[in-house]
């Protein structure tokens, strides 16, 4: 007969490595939603609509808010929120805008340097 085993969940781990994922997967996918839109490939409403995804597939996981695990994970919420934030005509408009959204973007598909002005929390 075999033993049985008690696994007790610990929920801080747990949060931290199901955060961790979800950012490894969406961020890539927000980096080019960002990069398509500036190029005019997608629309202004899509990107909108990818970042109300990303933000929904979030608040289904039931993580804590607040500070972020890491400085990619930051990048990640200051993009996503910026994006949110702003008009289409500021996001291509505005050139300080513009290049703040282009050095995120460049950041998490790993083809550029930190942008140290950018500090995101988790909704």
């Amino acid at each position: 007969m075999g033993t049985l085993k008690l696994v007790v969940n610990n929920t801080v781990t747990n949060e931290a490595e199901i955060a961790g994922e979800f950012v490894k997967d969406n961020a890539p996918a927000l980096a080019e939603d960002v990069f398509l839109f500036i190029l005019g490939r997608i629309s202004y409403d899509a990107l909108k609509a990818a970042c109300q995804t990303q933000l929904a597939n979030w608040w289904e996981l039931g993580i804590s808010g607040g500070t972020p695990d890491n400085q990619y994970e930051s990048i990640y919420w200051y993009l996503l929120f910026l994006v949110e934030s702003r008009r289409e005509d500021e996001l291509l408009g505005n050139r300080y805008i513009n290049q703040r959204v282009k050095e995120c973007a460049c950041y998490l598909i790993n083809k550029g340097k930190l942008p140290r002005f950018a500090r995101g929390i988790r909704p």
